[in-house]
């Protein structure tokens, strides 16, 4: 009995330090990502456009920019990628549905809810009033204010959803922990 017991508390042990692992793993990864956003914010804000160009071309890591999103209560600030896949959120927000950046209509934009805080994290800290700035790729920043945050089933498909016509909205999507819900912030054009 007494081996029995040494056996199930090695094992027990390794099972801890295993899953010790993969947390450190994870967020080094989460760091190592971090540091690279923030080399593309600031070469994106380096940027001009040059004469004839209608808008900036950037990539990060092989997927194309489309903005930027800055919500400074929270201090986020990423790039905005063009497309919703599972290598993408990896690596930053993305878009995830309606028109482009700063356009009449209602802009998505998903991100991870990491534990460590990173991507969209710390968006549950928002309040009703606070606000989102984005920035399309020519050059050109519109600052929305939060008017709603609530949380609904992954199957909500009315988040989507233009509430005003004719207006300029934006829609930040992330998970619960948990995954079971998804908390939704809304903002509109100030």
């Amino acid at each position: 009995m007494k081996k029995l017991c040494n056996i199930l508390l090695i094992l027990i042990s390794l099972a801890i330090l295993v899953v010790l692992i993969l947390i450190v793993i994870k967020y080094t990864q989460n760091y190592k990502n971090e540091q690279e956003i923030v080399e593309v914010i600031a070469n994106l804000d380096q940027t001009e456009l040059q004469e004839g160009q209608e808008e900036i071309i950037a990539e990060y890591d092989g997927y194309k920019i489309i903005g930027t999103i800055k919500i400074s209560k929270i201090e986020l600030e990423y790039p905005i990628l063009e497309e919703t896949t599972e290598q993408t959120m990896r690596k930053s927000v993305t878009y995830f549905w309606g028109n482009g950046v700063n356009e009449i209509g209602n802009l998505c934009i998903a991100g991870h809810n990491n534990y460590d805080g990173t991507m969209f994290g710390k968006i549950k800290n928002l309040e009703i009033g606070d606000t989102i700035e984005l920035t399309n790729m020519k050059k050109i920043t519109k600052q929305y204010e939060i008017y709603d945050i609530f949380k609904t089933n992954p199957d909500d498909i009315s988040i989507l959803e233009v509430q005003e016509v004719g207006t300029r909205e934006v829609t930040l999507i992330t998970c619960t922990n948990g995954n079971k819900e998804r908390l939704i912030v809304k903002a509109r054009e100030i």
